[in-house]
């Protein structure tokens, strides 16, 4: 099955490879490099995983990475609050990965931190990542009516929330 190692120099191939399918990317951040380079991969891999705003880890299938999942952290006020995301190469689609990889996030959340609410943000588009977070415990907390902004459309956006209790 998968586990969440930390990213090594051996997976920028594969982020280039996964990371470059708009399926993949299309209901991802702005901030998300498209295309992603080689250039995107290494800095991904020397700095961007190992910032300090959040805690990133390769989701790895028998050593291969196949996506990317993490938490960003909170800050002042909502310090007890982390944002989760992740993804997932499109080969890797429909097995249970996401899910599997979503579950050890939170359960490391639970074991290694004080957060007491863990939320992602989703597209209303993005059906697959709504039954992944429903699958390992979230909860649809309420809906961002237009707000976001993509391919000249706005859209509304699901919060999903588990929290610790």
């Amino acid at each position: 099955m998968i586990s969440l190692r930390a990213f090594h120099r051996d997976d920028e191939a594969n982020l280039v490879a996964l990371a470059n399918n708009e399926r993949v990317t299309r209901y991802l951040r702005d901030q998300f490099p498209r295309p992603y380079s080689k250039f995107d991969a290494r800095y991904w891999v020397e700095e961007g995983s190992l910032s300090p705003s959040g805690q990133h880890f390769a989701i790895s299938l028998a050593g291969e990475c196949i996506g990317s999942i993490g938490v960003f952290w909170g800050e002042r006020e909502y310090r007890y609050s982390g944002e989760v995301g992740y993804w997932l190469g499109e080969p890797f689609w429909g097995k249970g990965y996401a899910s599997a990889a979503l579950l050890e996030l939170t359960d490391w959340l639970l074991d290694e931190t004080e957060l007491q609410r863990f939320y992602a943000l989703v597209v209303e588009q993005n059906i697959a990542s709504m039954r992944v977070l429903e699958k390992c415990g979230y909860r649809c907390e309420g809906v961002h009516c237009q707000a976001v902004f993509r391919n000249g459309q706005f859209h509304d956006e699901h919060l999903y929330v588990r929290l610790r209790s």
